[in-house]
């Protein structure tokens, strides 16, 4: 069988015809339910090329003359008498045989008259193997395939052996978990196809007078994570293999037929969507079911034969003493159906979904079952498929159902309306419906609906629709249906922004500007788990716990929305960092989310996180430089330049506990907060076991690209050459290097075309609490090429106005 796996549902295109009755083709089915969103990968038969193989039917065996291991065969082939050659050990005249004629590709290869030992052999004798047949039931490789009945030679064997049918591969969306059921994937058959109706299965129960109350107890402990758990009792089990129907439709799922009390489960489980699970009666201590958390350190073996370590977190059904099954993930062996069972307790149940994946994750086992119960089962039919398991098994004389069922219905699920306005219905699809022809799609997909009010649809919910909770949702189920080629082509109204495509642009210069630094762009999640902020040193009272809290989180650590960058590039630094690559710089450009108030869509922020630790290798000609504190500022001096942002003032700031207090500051564009820079705090880097300096930036850049210029003003190549000269100066450590850049940038003049910081000092050779603070200045007019005398006055100015206004002097 050649089916996808990453695919979510296979289903047999005979299947869905039983349910109901249309005339399409598989290939036109397929494209159909495509459109109305349920994608459909690829349609396929169940076993290729067996329509270019024959049935023929053998009317003479006789043995090869010159060889002892072969015989020679007459056959019918519907057209005409042949010779096979075989040494197939099951040959017997009268049979009917799989014929392979010349031309016919095999997955061995083309077959092609040929001699053996001096006899023609004019095709070729097929066995089950060969075919790829034996998969389903049909022949081995010990002989060739031998086919039951009177067939007319000459028939196809795909017809043959009822395998002329194909399979339909869906690949279901997330939001789709009803479709999981083959039921539903024909109730969406019958809403796009006029005119058919949906042919259910009847469900009938005989049963015995012994009652199953006076059999088995049920108690649900935790009701949080299970709501319902019904089940019955089968006394007399015969166990053996299930009917050939059953088995095909399995196959076409591709699921494995065991026996036919697991088949039937199984099977029942792809009709109705409702996993079910049957335990051996006599191997429950107690005849009593509990439904409760495991307990602590709690161990079970599952079907697989694997030890399971269970947690308290985890949701088990238990007899009197131990656990027995790991709810809506698997059972366990020690009650498993075997040859020995004589009576078996049918489970059908309603998990917690958060639950039920939560623990498959942890145990890695994720099978059929909690596939479905993480999409979330239809409430209302648990006893339906309960019904249909216990039919099914009576009906294959499999065992005897005893009397009612014992259903634990905690918190039923109130019935869902909404009311759906045709109104809105038009102004979001741009069409011009009627409420009787709105109302005509969705009784098609058997939505019940009641007219109220002048224009709008009270819409009752059926419960198999988990997906369906508000209006938007039944006017896109009146999109699918009515078809999504069919809405009216628009175009926007109003005045096209292009705030949007000049954001993402700025969006893309930033990200090559930091890369050109040497930087490795990262991508970390959106979600985060709330305690990285203690870990970070986040203070309670922080807008940063102002947190926009996940409904239903993959985990703990994933229940929050990020409103920062640094949890993930801090996450990824350490991975790092704990793997011997201390050098390191990294930067993430993505949104950030802030809470907006109850009822609307959060705040997203387009941010710039850069984190860095370690050396930047500058070549064998020279010294490494430190990432430190001077290196991320100098990127992102670089960053806001090619932005375009002039007049950045960069304050120093102690107030952050994830900061350095004495090597952190503010960037302030006049008096608007742009972002922060420094060293992280030495106890936030021990949070993480990390023992060397640490340096984060993080820029808002929405606020950023505001004050981003969008014009570019052409310079000049200056016709004359400038002079550069340094100059250090020893200055107090309460005057802020700002400061002194900007007296230096005011005695230069017009002339100083460029100041800039390049060494920073304090030790020896240098007065307590002084720091020696080193620039680089470039004197240059556009005029005249400038004598030393000028340049020479000029610097003089600069030193004269440092001392008087910041108490400077030349070192």
């Amino acid at each position: 069988m050649s089916f996808r796996r990453d695919c979510t549902l296979r289903v047999a295109y005979s299947w869905l015809q039983e349910y109901v009755d249309f005339e399409l083709s598989p290939e036109e089915l397929a494209e159909k339910l495509t459109m109305v969103g349920l994608a459909v990968e690829g349609v396929f038969a169940p076993v290729e090329g067996l329509d270019q193989i024959i049935v023929g039917k053998i009317l003479e065996v006789k043995p090869h003359p010159n060889a002892d291991h072969l015989c020679l065969c007459s056959v019918d082939t519907g057209s005409g008498i042949i010779q096979l050659v075989s040494g197939a050990p099951n040959l017997k005249v009268g049979a009917c045989v799989a014929v392979a004629l010349p031309g016919v590709t095999l997955p061995g290869g083309k077959v092609e008259a040929r001699e053996f030992r001096g006899e023609l052999s004019e095709g070729m004798l097929c066995s089950g193997a060969e075919l790829g047949t034996d998969e389903w039931g049909f022949g081995d490789d010990k002989g060739i395939l031998l086919l039951g009945g009177d067939i007319t030679p000459g028939t196809s064997l795909d017809k043959a052996l009822n395998l002329d049918d194909r399979i339909l591969e869906f690949e279901l969306t997330p939001n789709r978990g009803d479709c999981q059921a083959v039921i539903n994937i024909a109730r969406e058959v019958k809403g796009i196809i006029a005119g058919t109706k949906l042919n259910l299965p009847k469900v009938a129960v005989e049963e015995c007078e012994e009652k199953t109350v006076d059999l088995i107890g049920v108690t649900i402990q935790d009701p949080d994570l299970c709501r319902r758990y019904a089940c019955r009792v089968v006394r007399n089990i015969k166990l053996g293999p299930s009917p050939s129907w059953m088995q095909y439709r399995l196959l076409s799922a591709g699921m494995r037929p065991i026996n036919n009390i697991v088949d039937v489960t199984n099977y029942v489980m792809l009709e109705y969507g409702q996993p079910l699970h049957a335990f051996d009666y006599d191997m429950l201590k107690g005849r009593q079911i509990n439904v409760r958390r495991a307990k602590p350190g709690e161990k079970m073996v599952s079907l697989d034969g694997a030890e399971r370590e269970l947690d308290v977190e985890m949701l088990v059904i238990a007899d009197q003493d131990e656990a027995v099954a790991i709810a809506g993930v698997m059972g366990g062996l020690a009650s498993e159906v075997t040859e020995k069972t004589r009576t078996i307790v049918l489970e059908s149940a309603l998990f917690d979904p958060y639950s039920v994946r939560k623990t498959a994750m942890r145990l890695g086992m994720r099978t059929e079952a909690s596939a479905r119960f993480e999409k979330g089962v239809n409430p209302e039919g648990v006893i339906p498929a309960l019904d249909r398991a216990a039919q099914l098994i009576q009906q294959l004389g499999a065992g005897e159902v005893t009397a009612d069922v014992i259903d634990n219905y905690i918190r039923p699920e109130p019935q869902r309306t909404v009311r759906l306005r045709t109104s809105r219905v038009n102004r979001v699809l741009g069409t011009e419906l009627t409420r009787a022809e709105v109302q005509e799609i969705l009784s098609r997909l058997d939505f019940p609906c009641e007219l109220c009010g002048q224009d709008s649809i009270l819409v009752t919910v059926p419960p198999y629709r988990v997906d369906i909770s508000e209006e938007v949702d039944l006017i896109e189920e009146v999109a699918r249906l009515y078809g999504y080629d069919q809405i009216p082509v628009t175009y926007p109204a109003g005045t096209l922004v292009q705030d949007q495509e000049y954001s993402d642009s700025i969006k893309e210069l930033v990200t090559d500007t930091v890369c050109g630094f040497g930087l490795d762009e990262v991508v970390t999640y959106s979600f985060i788990g709330e305690n990285v902020y203690d870990k970070l040193r986040i203070p309670q009272d922080s807008p940063l716990r102002n947190v926009l809290r996940i409904k239903n989180p993959l985990g703990e650590e994933q229940g929050v929305m990020r409103t920062m960058l640094l949890p993930g590039l801090m996450d990824i630094l350490t991975y790092n960092y704990h793997r011997k690559l201390t050098d390191l710089g990294l930067f993430e450009v993505g949104n950030v989310f802030i809470p907006s108030g109850e009822g609307k869509t959060p705040d997203e922020r387009l941010h710039l996180g850069m984190i860095a630790c370690g050396k930047v290798d500058t070549g064998w000609q020279a010294k490494d430089m430190e990432r430190d504190f001077y290196y991320l500022k100098g990127i992102v001096e670089g960053i806001l330049e090619i932005l375009r942002v002039e007049g950045v003032q960069f304050q120093s700031y102690a107030g952050s506990p994830a900061l350095h207090p004495g090597r952190s500051a503010q960037i302030f564009y006049e008096k608007e907060l742009l972002g922060y820079l420094g060293e992280l705090h030495p106890d936030l880097l021990a949070n993480y076991e990390i023992k060397t300096r640490v340096v984060y930036c993080e820029l808002d850049l929405d606020k950023v690209i505001q004050f981003s210029s969008r014009d570019f003003i052409a310079q000049p190549i200056p016709r004359y050459p400038g002079v550069s000269r340094d100059l250090a100066v020893l200055v107090p450590f309460s005057v802020p290097a700002a400061r002194v850049q900007e007296l230096i940038c005011r005695g230069g003049g017009n002339l100083l075309k460029e100041a800039r910081l390049f060494d920073v000092y304090y030790g020896d050779q240098v007065p307590e609490g002084y720091r020696s603070l080193a620039y680089s200045l470039l004197y240059q007019s556009p005029e005249r090429t400038l004598t030393d005398e000028e340049v020479a006055e000029i610097h003089s100015g600069i030193l004269q106005l440092l001392e008087r206004e910041a108490g400077a002097r030349l070192r």
